[in-house]
């Protein structure tokens, strides 16, 4: 059994130690947590999948995975209270829906469920967005379970609307570009304004309120201040340079449960390794392994994640295939729109 103060030490030396043979024993250490958290994420990703059937509510998509390292260790960086024991998303899942109507519905029912697992809190960055723009409503549960492993770990549930899962994507894509955490606030200036104000244009599609920020400019002011944005960082034509293909991928037999995705910048491509359940602990180790290969190469990455086949993969992490389509071409409709239109101040020009 793995202690939380264990897994606090080991967060610690991680940050801290200048010992090579120290920081790997931490870092087996965490990743054995770490793999602990995927059977409670089946349960409870099962458990919703039947709370939608029964209230007949399709999702966009579901999926989940294992919290990446070097996540891990910026936000222990970023949260120097923090305790890696405390930390609540190493295990995630994620719904994505249609529209905001069905994101209401499902959290509403989730809030009402009764459950043997304990409902920490709510955090709802829909009504009140990060100062990124980041939008999605997060429940933070504690895992019950008579198996002693599992009992007590963290899991967080992240719902959010189709739209605010292609803002996320591009946030998550171009950090990777600039070697930041862009939906932390932390990168270049001038990403971080453009995807300012892309949210308050994507908000005021969903009947949302914008950020503080925005709320004395008129709809045609953000439409302008997004076109401006866009072509200054030449965004449309990064993001489309930077796509990996993966028809090769979809045409190849994948059977498992579990694929290890790990992605090469530079060389814009991607490989993926696909494992079945009984060989959990064996993707965890490689896992690990690809992790401590890229300590001192930033641009890549590399994560472990459940999806029932690989087109649905691509679906559920965009991100790690560099593939913004959706946004690209939203992002392009208000460009082409705000063209049109910059002397009308219509209620709802992006409808």
């Amino acid at each position: 059994m793995i202690t939380k103060k264990q897994i606090t030490n080991a967060g610690k030396i991680l940050l801290t130690s200048k010992s090579n043979a120290e920081i790997d024993i931490a870092m087996n250490l965490i990743n054995e947590w770490r793999a602990n958290h995927m059977y409670p994420l089946n349960v409870m990703k099962n458990s919703l999948i039947r709370l939608m059937k029964k209230h007949r509510i399709i999702p966009v998509l579901i999926s989940q995975r294992l919290k990446r390292l070097v996540s891990i260790e910026y936000k222990l960086d970023l949260n120097v209270n923090m305790g890696l024991g405390g930390m609540q998303d190493i295990g995630g899942y994620r719904a994505v829906l249609k529209d905001t109507r069905d994101l209401m519905k499902i959290k509403n029912l989730l809030i009402q469920k009764n459950s043997s697992h304990k409902l920490l809190k709510i955090n709802d960055y829909v009504d009140n967005p990060k100062p990124s723009g980041y939008r999605s409503i997060h429940f933070i549960y504690t895992y019950s379970s008579k198996i002693e492993k599992y009992n007590g770990l963290r899991i967080e549930l992240q719902i959010r609307t189709k739209l605010q899962h292609n803002w996320a994507t591009a946030v998550e894509t171009a950090g990777i570009i600039t070697n930041t955490s862009l939906k932390s606030s932390q990168g270049p200036d001038e990403w971080l304004e453009f995807f300012k104000t892309v949210s308050s244009l994507f908000a005021i599609q969903e009947g949302l309120p914008v950020l503080e920020e925005h709320r004395s400019l008129s709809q045609v002011e953000l439409m302008l201040m997004c076109e401006s944005q866009t072509s200054k960082l030449r965004v449309v034509e990064i993001l489309k340079a930077l796509r990996i293909s993966v028809n090769h991928i979809e045409s190849t037999k994948f059977t498992g449960e579990y694929y290890l995705i790990h992605v090469k910048v530079q060389k814009k491509s991607v490989n993926i390794r696909s494992y079945k359940k009984r060989h959990l602990a064996l993707a965890s180790e490689e896992y690990l392994n690809i992790e401590k290969s890229l300590q001192y190469n930033k641009e890549d990455a590399v994560v472990l994640v459940s999806s029932s086949s690989i087109k649905s993969l691509k679906k559920a992490y965009p991100s790690y295939f560099l593939d913004t389509s959706e946004f690209i071409t939203m992002l392009e409709n208000i460009n082409i729109k705000c063209k049109k239109l910059i002397t009308q101040d219509s209620p709802n020009i992006l409808s």
